[in-house]
């Protein structure tokens, strides 16, 4: 049994996916950014071992995480913004 037989890419993969849950498990935009990585190595590894249904889904996957990512920076942004606000309100 070969753990490195398609480049170590898997494990790759793997260990992106299982950080990336940990990161948004507390609350932190960066998981995202992680959740791509994995998805890409995942695409990566299905033009490797010729499934098309692993290059499908995890190109979807990478393109939801792309999503979250833009949404959570929106909304800390429109929080910010909404803060400020009141602060002038409250003078």
């Amino acid at each position: 049994m070969n753990l490195l037989q398609y480049y170590g890419i898997d494990w790759f993969a793997t260990l992106c996916g299982l950080a990336a849950v940990f990161l948004l498990g507390n609350k932190n935009k960066f998981g995202f950014l992680v959740f791509m990585m994995a998805s890409l190595s995942w695409v990566t590894f299905g033009l490797y071992v010729g499934s098309y249904a692993i290059v499908f889904g995890s190109s979807i996957f990478f393109i939801m995480h792309f999503r979250g990512f833009l949404k959570w920076r929106r909304d800390e942004r429109e929080l910010a913004y909404l803060a400020t606000q009141e602060l002038k309100v409250a003078k």
